[in-house]
């Protein structure tokens, strides 16, 4: 029974990736600028979230001194 389910589950996630492909694919060829926009835009909040993380958990873990 697991090997079914193991089975599906494979199958269901390369249809959602495949999904997902075609779906940016498409808004790339029609709007191809305000695709590049929010990709990059994204990008960036990402970066500058990871960012401010890696700071944070470092600045936390850093001793005092005392």
């Amino acid at each position: 029974m697991s090997a079914k389910k193991t089975t599906l589950a494979r199958k269901a996630a390369k249809l959602a990736v495949k999904h997902t492909a075609r779906g940016t694919t498409s808004k790339l060829r029609r709007d191809p600028m305000r695709t590049a926009t929010l990709l990059g835009l994204g990008g960036a909040v990402g970066a500058a979230a990871g960012w401010m993380a890696g700071r944070t958990a470092s600045s936390a873990s850093v001793s005092t001194g005392s």
